[in-house]
């Protein structure tokens, strides 16, 4: 039995995002697990984890009780209720964020990531913006591209970046688990 079906997926990516990182090695599921009991007082063992997330087989489909205790995890009163948030597809956004055309000309900002991204941008004006040190992202020093909203907690998803004057496809940061950081300099 596969644990594929969307509001698991959702789950998962709720708690990779609580977490703050991906969950890829046996140690990051060591971390899960005493962050889930500090967090919530209660113990998840990893080899539940691990089993949740497809990292060892047999996957067997979670007990509830183990959902609801992730579901806490991530802040909803249970799992129910994350499902609820799954079938809720629109609403307004409450983030951290940056709205670009307030940033006056010069102003720098420093957007991060995971796995271990940083970038630093500087504002052009209005939406603009240039890319000051690319860290160690797929971006490149010097590109530059449009952005209306920096919302923290949200994938960045830019439409175009224009490098050394050629247009490059949409470009998204953050895919998994949104910026975790948005500093201005």
């Amino acid at each position: 039995m596969t644990n594929n079906f969307p509001e698991l997926q959702f789950l998962r990516d709720e708690v990779a995002r609580t977490f703050g990182s991906r969950l890829e090695t046996s140690t990051d599921f060591d971390a899960l697990s005493v962050s889930i009991e500090a967090r919530i007082g209660s113990l998840i063992s990893v080899s539940t984890l691990k089993r949740l997330w497809g990292y060892v087989r047999p996957q067997a489909r979670p007990r509830m009780s183990t959902l609801d205790l992730l579901a806490q995890y991530t802040g909803r009163d249970s799992y129910a209720a994350l499902c609820r948030d799954l079938l809720d597809t629109s609403g307004f956004i409450s983030a951290e964020r940056v709205d670009a055309a307030s940033l006056g000309p010069g102003t720098e900002l420093q957007l991060s990531w995971i796995p271990d991204r940083t970038v630093r941008l500087k504002s052009l004006g209005g939406k603009r913006f240039r890319v000051v040190d690319p860290g160690n992202s797929k971006l490149k020093s010097g590109d530059e591209f449009e952005a209306s909203t920096i919302l923290k907690g949200h994938p960045l998803y830019i439409d175009g970046i224009l490098r050394n004057g050629s247009p490059l496809p949409p470009y998204v940061a953050g895919r998994s688990g949104g910026l975790t950081d948005i500093k201005l300099l």
